[in-house]
């Protein structure tokens, strides 16, 4: 079964690619580039995530990245008056 995920994530991602063409072909070289880079890790991250349900997603790396930077910024989360 997660097999069978990983090309239907790629056929999303062409699906996505072929509706945003108009755009890329006119957009500047490095637009495309950043298109095309965050296309490919989009999937990648995709790809793992259905073969590794265990690994955390986006949103858990996000928070052990910059959770202790927004513990500095906003405090322990307790409402401060």
């Amino acid at each position: 079964m997660t097999w069978k995920s990983i090309p239907a994530l790629l056929t999303c991602s062409l699906i996505v690619s072929i509706f945003q063409w108009y755009w890329v072909r006119n957009a500047p070289r490095k637009e495309r580039i950043a298109y095309f880079s965050l296309l490919a890790i989009g999937f990648g991250l995709g790809a793992l995530l259905y073969v590794y349900p265990s690994l955390p997603g986006p949103s858990e790396l996000l928070e052990l990245w910059f959770g202790p930077f927004g513990r500095l910024l906003i405090g322990s989360g307790q409402g401060q008056s």
